[in-house]
């Protein structure tokens, strides 16, 4: 959020919880009671292009960079118009960033990555054991009902290798350079 001489006061997403919250979650409250301010928000719009460097003979032996050209948008609400949701309607131009690196996902060691993935489901279904273990399949027919233990028809249910790293396995068929060259991927969407 900032004010109309561009002077940044908060965070949007937790300032706008936090002032609905004050509303009781009344849009049209909030509306009311902000239409007369002069604060406003801005919002970051651009594009990335990515940069590889190998660390090593592997698939997953390498560091991806994620570069930013953004462009800082002040987005205006018009105040006649009571909204039915929090959202802008027109935009102009604050400020340009131009090499930005985002916060702490733009650049990635691939193969920590699918080391720390692939830890993390493992201690997701390893905290999922008891309820796993006493889980059954029902099937119910004309004549009986039978129950047989999940674990029985999916006894590789705790081997699980997620998709990231089944992609990147060594046993690939394809090349380092091969999957490189397929191109980026937004590993902030798997965190």
């Amino acid at each position: 959020m900032i004010t109309a001489d561009g002077t940044r006061i908060a965070d949007y997403r937790t300032w706008m919880e936090a002032e609905l919250a004050n509303d009781n979650g009344d849009i049209g409250a909030l509306w009311t009671r902000l239409r007369e301010s002069d604060l406003q928000m801005s919002e970051w719009h651009g594009n990335s292009v990515y940069a590889f460097a190998p660390t090593g003979p592997g698939a997953a032996d390498y560091v991806q960079i994620r570069l930013g050209r953004e462009i800082e948008w002040r987005a205006i609400v018009n105040p006649r118009f009571r909204p039915w949701k929090i959202c802008p309607t027109t935009r102009s131009s604050l400020a340009h960033c131009i090499g930005c690196l985002g916060a702490g996902s733009s650049v990635v060691h691939v193969r920590s990555f699918l080391t720390r993935r692939a830890r993390l489901e493992r201690e997701k279904r390893e905290a999922q054991r008891p309820e796993m273990e006493r889980r059954v399949v029902r099937e119910v027919t004309r004549d009986r009902t039978t129950e047989t233990p999940f674990l029985e028809l999916v006894p590789d249910w705790f081997k699980f290798v997620p998709r990231e790293n089944r992609f990147f396995q060594e046993e690939s068929s394809a090349s380092a350079e091969r999957l490189r060259a397929l191109g980026a991927r937004d590993l902030r969407l798997l965190r």
